[in-house]
Protein backbone atom coordinates (compact mmCIF):
# COMPACT_ATOMS: atom_id res chain seq x y z
CA UNK A 1 0.00 0.00 0.00
CA UNK A 2 2.80 2.39 0.34
CA UNK A 3 4.51 1.91 -2.15
CA UNK A 4 1.51 2.18 -4.66
CA UNK A 5 0.83 5.49 -3.27
CA UNK A 6 1.02 8.50 -5.66
CA UNK A 7 2.77 11.78 -4.42
CA UNK A 8 -0.66 13.00 -4.61
CA UNK A 9 -2.31 11.06 -2.07
CA UNK A 10 -2.54 11.90 1.94
CA UNK A 11 0.19 10.23 4.29
CA UNK A 12 -0.97 6.75 5.47
CA UNK A 13 -1.33 6.35 9.14
CA UNK A 14 1.86 5.75 10.98
CA UNK A 15 0.98 1.95 12.25
CA UNK A 16 0.57 1.04 8.62
CA UNK A 17 4.11 2.47 7.71
CA UNK A 18 6.39 -0.36 7.35
CA UNK A 19 9.52 -0.39 9.33
CA UNK A 20 12.54 0.51 7.59
CA UNK A 21 16.25 -0.83 8.05
CA UNK A 22 18.90 0.47 9.99
CA UNK A 23 21.87 -1.60 8.51
CA UNK A 24 25.69 -1.30 10.23
CA UNK A 25 28.95 -2.82 9.95
CA UNK A 26 32.61 -2.63 9.36
CA UNK A 27 34.09 -0.97 6.33
CA UNK A 28 33.44 -2.95 2.83
CA UNK A 29 31.47 -5.43 4.02
CA UNK A 30 28.56 -5.04 1.82
CA UNK A 31 26.20 -2.16 3.28
CA UNK A 32 25.83 -0.18 0.91
CA UNK A 33 25.57 -2.89 -1.79
CA UNK A 34 22.60 -4.13 0.23
CA UNK A 35 20.85 -1.11 0.76
CA UNK A 36 21.18 -0.78 -3.51
CA UNK A 37 20.16 -3.95 -4.63
CA UNK A 38 17.09 -2.68 -2.10
CA UNK A 39 16.64 0.38 -4.44
CA UNK A 40 16.83 -0.80 -7.77
CA UNK A 41 14.07 -3.50 -6.87
CA UNK A 42 11.39 -1.45 -4.72
CA UNK A 43 8.68 -1.66 -7.07
CA UNK A 44 7.86 2.34 -6.48
CA UNK A 45 9.51 5.82 -8.55
CA UNK A 46 8.40 7.94 -5.13
CA UNK A 47 12.18 6.79 -3.83
CA UNK A 48 15.12 8.45 -2.91
CA UNK A 49 18.74 7.08 -2.93
CA UNK A 50 21.57 9.99 -1.54
CA UNK A 51 24.65 9.78 0.24
CA UNK A 52 24.14 11.49 3.88
CA UNK A 53 26.99 13.87 3.54
CA UNK A 54 24.27 15.46 0.44
CA UNK A 55 21.01 15.09 1.93
CA UNK A 56 22.12 17.24 5.20
CA UNK A 57 23.65 19.72 2.69
CA UNK A 58 19.97 19.48 0.80
CA UNK A 59 18.50 20.21 4.46
CA UNK A 60 20.61 23.10 5.40
CA UNK A 61 19.88 24.44 2.03
CA UNK A 62 16.32 24.23 2.28
CA UNK A 63 16.22 25.67 6.08
CA UNK A 64 18.23 28.44 4.23
CA UNK A 65 15.84 29.06 1.64
CA UNK A 66 12.61 29.22 4.17
CA UNK A 67 14.23 31.59 6.73
CA UNK A 68 14.76 33.91 3.67
CA UNK A 69 11.06 34.06 3.05
CA UNK A 70 9.04 33.62 6.44
CA UNK A 71 9.37 35.35 9.79
CA UNK A 72 12.31 34.69 12.29
CA UNK A 73 10.00 32.83 14.71
CA UNK A 74 8.80 30.41 12.04
CA UNK A 75 9.50 26.65 12.52
CA UNK A 76 10.92 25.07 9.25
CA UNK A 77 11.33 21.51 10.78
CA UNK A 78 7.52 20.39 9.54
CA UNK A 79 7.42 21.96 6.53
CA UNK A 80 11.09 20.78 5.15
CA UNK A 81 9.82 17.24 6.28
CA UNK A 82 6.53 17.34 3.99
CA UNK A 83 8.74 18.49 1.38
CA UNK A 84 11.09 16.25 1.67
CA UNK A 85 7.96 13.17 2.15
CA UNK A 86 6.26 14.37 -0.88
CA UNK A 87 9.70 13.82 -2.84
CA UNK A 88 9.59 10.18 -1.79
CA UNK A 89 7.82 7.53 0.01
CA UNK A 90 11.68 6.13 0.65
CA UNK A 91 14.64 7.62 1.75
CA UNK A 92 18.19 5.71 1.33
CA UNK A 93 20.26 7.24 2.93
CA UNK A 94 24.24 5.92 2.98
CA UNK A 95 27.14 6.42 5.92
CA UNK A 96 24.56 7.62 8.27
CA UNK A 97 26.34 9.57 10.68
CA UNK A 98 26.50 12.56 13.09
CA UNK A 99 29.55 14.28 13.60
CA UNK A 100 28.61 18.15 14.56
CA UNK A 101 25.96 19.90 17.17
CA UNK A 102 24.26 21.57 14.22
CA UNK A 103 23.54 18.03 12.10
CA UNK A 104 22.67 16.93 15.49
CA UNK A 105 19.90 19.46 16.60
CA UNK A 106 18.35 19.64 12.98
CA UNK A 107 18.13 15.59 13.00
CA UNK A 108 16.32 15.31 16.36
CA UNK A 109 13.06 16.77 14.81
CA UNK A 110 13.56 16.11 11.26
CA UNK A 111 13.55 12.27 12.03
CA UNK A 112 10.78 12.24 14.15
CA UNK A 113 8.64 14.64 11.49
CA UNK A 114 9.62 12.48 8.26
CA UNK A 115 8.26 9.46 10.21
CA UNK A 116 5.30 11.39 11.38
CA UNK A 117 4.61 11.93 7.64
CA UNK A 118 5.04 8.26 6.69
CA UNK A 119 8.83 8.28 5.09
CA UNK A 120 10.14 4.85 5.45
CA UNK A 121 13.98 5.00 6.28
CA UNK A 122 16.53 2.59 4.92
CA UNK A 123 19.88 3.77 5.80
CA UNK A 124 23.94 2.27 6.36
CA UNK A 125 26.01 3.18 8.69
CA UNK A 126 29.42 2.30 10.36
CA UNK A 127 27.68 2.55 13.77
CA UNK A 128 25.18 1.19 16.21
CA UNK A 129 22.46 3.78 16.68
CA UNK A 130 23.57 4.00 20.17
CA UNK A 131 26.82 4.74 19.00
CA UNK A 132 25.57 7.28 17.14
CA UNK A 133 26.85 11.30 18.14
CA UNK A 134 28.93 9.59 20.79
CA UNK A 135 30.01 12.25 23.14
CA UNK A 136 29.23 14.76 21.36
CA UNK A 137 27.84 18.03 22.76
CA UNK A 138 24.42 18.21 24.37
CA UNK A 139 23.97 14.41 23.33
CA UNK A 140 20.97 13.79 25.53
CA UNK A 141 19.05 15.94 23.29
CA UNK A 142 19.55 13.81 20.24
CA UNK A 143 19.12 10.48 22.51
CA UNK A 144 15.50 10.74 21.42
CA UNK A 145 16.07 10.98 17.96
CA UNK A 146 18.39 7.51 18.71
CA UNK A 147 15.28 5.45 20.53
CA UNK A 148 12.79 6.81 17.45
CA UNK A 149 15.53 5.26 14.90
CA UNK A 150 15.66 1.96 16.80
CA UNK A 151 12.02 1.82 17.16
CA UNK A 152 11.06 2.68 13.60
CA UNK A 153 13.78 0.44 11.88
CA UNK A 154 15.06 -3.04 11.87
CA UNK A 155 18.57 -2.73 13.43
CA UNK A 156 20.59 -4.95 11.41
CA UNK A 157 24.26 -5.98 11.96
CA UNK A 158 26.22 -7.10 8.98
CA UNK A 159 29.66 -8.03 9.88
CA UNK A 160 31.13 -10.60 8.40
CA UNK A 161 34.44 -10.04 9.12
CA UNK A 162 35.56 -9.64 5.38
CA UNK A 163 36.46 -6.40 3.65
CA UNK A 164 35.06 -7.26 0.38
CA UNK A 165 36.31 -4.32 -1.61
CA UNK A 166 40.36 -5.66 -0.44
CA UNK A 167 39.28 -8.89 -2.17
CA UNK A 168 42.16 -10.15 -5.07
CA UNK A 169 40.89 -8.34 -8.69
CA UNK A 170 42.77 -7.04 -11.08
CA UNK A 171 43.90 -2.88 -10.14
CA UNK A 172 45.31 -0.50 -11.75
CA UNK A 173 48.14 1.71 -10.84
CA UNK A 174 46.35 4.61 -9.99
CA UNK A 175 48.61 5.45 -6.46
CA UNK A 176 52.06 6.40 -6.33
CA UNK A 177 54.50 6.90 -3.64
CA UNK A 178 57.00 8.02 -2.88
CA UNK A 179 57.26 11.01 -4.60
CA UNK A 180 59.10 11.66 -7.21
CA UNK A 181 60.38 13.52 -9.98
CA UNK A 182 59.37 10.53 -12.01
CA UNK A 183 56.28 10.45 -10.20
CA UNK A 184 55.61 13.67 -11.42
CA UNK A 185 56.08 12.76 -15.49
CA UNK A 186 53.78 9.87 -14.79
CA UNK A 187 51.14 11.95 -13.46
CA UNK A 188 51.71 14.48 -16.18
CA UNK A 189 51.03 11.59 -18.59
CA UNK A 190 48.33 10.46 -16.86
CA UNK A 191 46.25 13.76 -17.22
CA UNK A 192 47.26 13.69 -21.16
CA UNK A 193 45.91 10.34 -21.50
CA UNK A 194 42.89 11.44 -19.35
CA UNK A 195 41.87 14.29 -20.93
CA UNK A 196 42.63 12.67 -24.41
CA UNK A 197 44.98 15.84 -24.90
CA UNK A 198 42.11 18.36 -24.79
CA UNK A 199 43.44 22.05 -24.26
CA UNK A 200 44.38 22.87 -20.71
CA UNK A 201 42.66 25.62 -18.55
CA UNK A 202 44.13 26.82 -15.61
CA UNK A 203 42.43 28.74 -12.53
CA UNK A 204 38.89 27.68 -13.73
CA UNK A 205 35.58 28.91 -10.92
CA UNK A 206 33.07 26.78 -10.05
CA UNK A 207 30.26 29.12 -8.66
CA UNK A 208 27.61 27.67 -6.38
CA UNK A 209 25.59 28.43 -3.32
CA UNK A 210 26.82 31.39 -3.17
CA UNK A 211 30.78 30.65 -3.71
CA UNK A 212 33.79 29.68 -5.75
CA UNK A 213 35.96 26.41 -6.19
CA UNK A 214 39.18 27.28 -7.84
CA UNK A 215 40.25 24.59 -10.02
CA UNK A 216 43.84 24.96 -10.59
CA UNK A 217 44.42 22.96 -13.67
CA UNK A 218 41.70 21.26 -15.64
CA UNK A 219 40.84 19.58 -19.23
CA UNK A 220 38.11 17.85 -20.47
CA UNK A 221 36.41 16.87 -17.27
CA UNK A 222 40.21 15.70 -15.13
CA UNK A 223 40.98 18.54 -12.38
CA UNK A 224 44.49 18.69 -11.04
CA UNK A 225 45.22 19.67 -7.64
CA UNK A 226 47.96 19.53 -4.79
CA UNK A 227 46.51 18.28 -0.96
CA UNK A 228 47.63 21.94 0.11
CA UNK A 229 45.16 23.15 -2.27
CA UNK A 230 42.01 20.71 -1.70
CA UNK A 231 42.91 19.60 2.22
CA UNK A 232 44.74 22.36 3.39
CA UNK A 233 42.51 25.35 2.33
CA UNK A 234 39.05 25.37 4.15
CA UNK A 235 36.79 23.35 1.74
CA UNK A 236 33.47 21.04 2.93
CA UNK A 237 31.62 18.44 2.13
CA UNK A 238 29.59 21.40 -0.57
CA UNK A 239 33.08 21.93 -2.41
CA UNK A 240 33.99 18.41 -2.99
CA UNK A 241 30.62 17.17 -4.34
CA UNK A 242 30.36 20.26 -6.39
CA UNK A 243 33.44 19.07 -7.78
CA UNK A 244 32.74 15.79 -8.87
CA UNK A 245 29.50 17.05 -10.59
CA UNK A 246 31.94 18.69 -13.08
CA UNK A 247 34.93 16.55 -13.38
CA UNK A 248 35.14 12.85 -13.54
CA UNK A 249 38.94 12.29 -12.87
CA UNK A 250 40.86 13.84 -10.01
CA UNK A 251 44.50 13.91 -9.77
CA UNK A 252 45.96 14.54 -6.29
CA UNK A 253 49.69 15.48 -5.61
CA UNK A 254 52.02 15.56 -2.88
CA UNK A 255 49.86 14.01 -0.44
CA UNK A 256 51.53 13.76 3.08
CA UNK A 257 51.60 11.39 5.90
CA UNK A 258 48.63 12.67 8.11
CA UNK A 259 49.26 12.80 11.99
CA UNK A 260 46.51 14.14 14.78
CA UNK A 261 47.78 17.58 14.48
CA UNK A 262 46.80 17.51 11.01
CA UNK A 263 43.31 15.95 11.46
CA UNK A 264 41.27 18.75 9.52
CA UNK A 265 43.42 18.05 6.58
CA UNK A 266 42.80 14.36 7.38
CA UNK A 267 38.96 14.92 7.99
CA UNK A 268 38.56 16.76 4.30
CA UNK A 269 40.99 14.25 2.74
CA UNK A 270 38.13 11.76 4.10
CA UNK A 271 35.54 13.74 2.96
CA UNK A 272 36.83 14.37 -0.77
CA UNK A 273 37.15 10.63 -0.80
CA UNK A 274 33.38 10.35 -0.04
CA UNK A 275 32.61 12.31 -2.51
CA UNK A 276 34.72 10.57 -4.87
CA UNK A 277 33.70 7.41 -4.42
CA UNK A 278 30.16 8.18 -4.30
CA UNK A 279 30.11 10.22 -7.92
CA UNK A 280 32.14 7.04 -8.87
CA UNK A 281 34.91 9.42 -10.01
CA UNK A 282 38.31 8.49 -10.85
CA UNK A 283 41.64 9.07 -8.58
CA UNK A 284 45.45 9.22 -9.53
CA UNK A 285 47.39 10.35 -6.62
CA UNK A 286 51.01 10.81 -5.16
CA UNK A 287 51.80 10.69 -1.56
CA UNK A 288 54.81 10.29 0.98
CA UNK A 289 53.64 7.04 1.63
CA UNK A 290 51.23 4.00 0.46
CA UNK A 291 47.73 4.54 0.96
CA UNK A 292 47.73 2.39 4.38
CA UNK A 293 49.76 4.30 5.93
CA UNK A 294 49.25 8.00 5.31
CA UNK A 295 47.57 7.95 8.92
CA UNK A 296 49.25 7.52 12.01
CA UNK A 297 46.35 5.77 14.16
CA UNK A 298 44.85 6.28 17.51
CA UNK A 299 48.23 5.98 19.87
CA UNK A 300 49.47 9.12 18.73
CA UNK A 301 45.97 10.74 18.87
CA UNK A 302 45.88 10.30 22.70
CA UNK A 303 49.16 11.89 22.54
CA UNK A 304 48.28 14.99 20.64
CA UNK A 305 44.49 15.46 22.50
CA UNK A 306 46.62 14.95 26.16
CA UNK A 307 48.48 17.65 25.13
CA UNK A 308 45.65 19.92 24.02
CA UNK A 309 43.65 19.19 27.18
CA UNK A 310 46.50 19.06 29.32
CA UNK A 311 44.03 18.16 32.66
CA UNK A 312 42.84 14.79 32.25
CA UNK A 313 39.34 13.43 33.45
CA UNK A 314 37.15 10.66 33.17
CA UNK A 315 35.23 12.71 30.53
CA UNK A 316 38.46 14.37 28.67
CA UNK A 317 39.67 10.39 28.76
CA UNK A 318 36.52 9.40 27.00
CA UNK A 319 36.23 12.64 24.66
CA UNK A 320 39.94 11.20 23.56
CA UNK A 321 39.11 7.45 23.07
CA UNK A 322 36.20 8.04 21.00
CA UNK A 323 37.79 10.76 18.40
CA UNK A 324 40.78 8.51 18.38
CA UNK A 325 38.28 5.47 17.23
CA UNK A 326 36.35 8.16 14.79
CA UNK A 327 39.39 8.75 13.19
CA UNK A 328 41.04 5.99 12.81
CA UNK A 329 37.51 4.18 11.83
CA UNK A 330 37.19 6.76 9.10
CA UNK A 331 40.33 6.33 7.50
CA UNK A 332 39.79 2.95 7.65
CA UNK A 333 36.96 3.28 5.55
CA UNK A 334 38.71 5.74 3.59
CA UNK A 335 41.40 2.82 2.70
CA UNK A 336 38.77 0.68 1.78
CA UNK A 337 37.30 2.89 -0.82
CA UNK A 338 40.80 3.53 -2.15
CA UNK A 339 41.68 -0.04 -2.95
CA UNK A 340 37.50 -0.31 -4.81
CA UNK A 341 38.67 2.46 -6.62
CA UNK A 342 42.03 1.27 -7.72
CA UNK A 343 40.45 -1.63 -9.72
CA UNK A 344 40.40 -1.62 -13.26
CA UNK A 345 36.28 -2.78 -13.28
CA UNK A 346 36.18 0.60 -11.64
CA UNK A 347 37.70 2.82 -14.44
CA UNK A 348 35.86 0.63 -16.70
CA UNK A 349 32.88 1.36 -15.23
CA UNK A 350 33.35 4.59 -14.67
CA UNK A 351 32.78 8.41 -16.42
CA UNK A 352 36.29 9.17 -18.25
CA UNK A 353 35.95 7.82 -21.64
CA UNK A 354 39.74 7.93 -22.13
CA UNK A 355 40.25 5.68 -19.38
CA UNK A 356 37.46 3.36 -19.96
CA UNK A 357 39.01 2.61 -23.55
CA UNK A 358 42.42 2.32 -22.03
CA UNK A 359 41.55 -0.34 -18.96
CA UNK A 360 39.27 -2.46 -21.61
CA UNK A 361 42.03 -2.78 -24.05
CA UNK A 362 44.69 -3.23 -21.00
CA UNK A 363 42.03 -6.26 -20.04
CA UNK A 364 42.02 -7.72 -23.66
CA UNK A 365 45.43 -7.66 -23.87
CA UNK A 366 45.81 -9.62 -20.44
CA UNK A 367 42.85 -12.11 -21.65
CA UNK A 368 44.63 -12.40 -24.86
CA UNK A 369 48.04 -13.51 -22.96
CA UNK A 370 46.29 -15.68 -21.07
CA UNK A 371 45.32 -18.04 -24.08
CA UNK A 372 49.01 -17.68 -25.00
CA UNK A 373 50.55 -18.77 -21.24
CA UNK A 374 48.05 -20.96 -19.45
CA UNK A 375 50.73 -20.46 -16.70
CA UNK A 376 51.95 -17.14 -16.31
CA UNK A 377 54.75 -16.09 -14.02
CA UNK A 378 53.39 -13.94 -11.35
CA UNK A 379 53.83 -10.50 -12.05
CA UNK A 380 56.14 -8.64 -10.11
CA UNK A 381 56.41 -4.49 -9.73
CA UNK A 382 59.87 -2.79 -8.90
CA UNK A 383 60.16 -0.53 -6.33
CA UNK A 384 62.48 1.51 -7.91
CA UNK A 385 61.41 5.44 -8.92
CA UNK A 386 57.69 5.38 -7.97
CA UNK A 387 55.79 2.68 -6.23
CA UNK A 388 53.03 1.28 -7.68
CA UNK A 389 50.21 0.75 -5.22
CA UNK A 390 48.01 -1.96 -7.00
CA UNK A 391 46.60 -1.60 -3.06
Amino acid sequence: QLLGRSKQESMPDCASVPRGLYIYGDVGTGKTTTMDLFYDTIPTPNKRRIHFHAFMLDVHARINSFRRTHAATADHIPTIARELAKDAHVLCFDEFQVTDIADAMVLRRLVTELFANGVVIVTTSNRHPDELYKNGIQRESFLPCIDLLKQRCEVVSLDSGTDYRKIARETESVYFSPITADTNKVLHALFVLASGGAPVETNVAIKFLGRELHVPVSSAGVARFSFAQLCKEAHSAADYIELTKHYHTVILTDVPVMHMSDRNEARRFITLIDALYESHAVLFMSSDADIYNLFTGKEEIDTHYRERLKVETPETQGVMAYAGEEEVFAFQRAISRLVEMSSRRWIITGRNVALVENAMRQEQHNNNSSYDDPDPEPEHHGSGGSQRQSA
